[in-house]
């Protein structure tokens, strides 16, 4: 959901069980650090995925994600999931922002527009947003 939303390790923890429409298939994502919060789109399989979550929950916590403890996750332990995630992977260092980042990267290499992704990854300053599709070979597809 990180990668798939472009959260901050804060917006993730930060979830809420009512901030999911199952049935509209929405997530209500609240931006941190002023910026612009969001209804977006959950595709299929991410929705399924919640569902089965969810079903396992017998909880009444308000969060999304909780722990073994029954606490809202932290910060920390989603460090150890990603660190755990990139051993069993065999992948470099990774940290939980790197998702966020290439959320920004796959919308700009799918020729999303400069603006679009600004009010997907809840950036108030599109200079913010502009890294991303400055690498992006697609943004000169159908120049030629």
């Amino acid at each position: 959901m990180m990668f798939r939303h472009g959260l901050r390790v804060s917006e993730a923890i930060a979830l809420r069980k009512d901030h999911v429409d199952l049935c509209l298939s929405r997530i209500w994502v609240s931006r941190l650090k002023n910026g612009l919060s969001v209804e977006q789109p959950i595709a299929g399989d991410e929705l399924r995925a919640m569902r089965r979550w969810l079903s396992h929950r017998e909880d009444a916590l308000p969060w999304l994600f909780v722990s073994e403890r029954r606490q809202p996750l932290t910060r920390q332990a989603v460090n150890y999931i990603i660190g755990a995630a990139e051993k069993r992977a065999g992948l470099g260092h990774m940290h939980p922002h790197m998702l966020r980042h290439s959320c920004g990267f796959a919308l700009a290499n799918e020729a999303h527009d400069l603006r679009r992704i600004q009010d997907y990854l809840g950036h108030r300053d599109p200079r913010h947003t502009a890294h991303y599709t400055r690498t992006a070979a697609s943004r000169f597809k159908g120049l030629w």
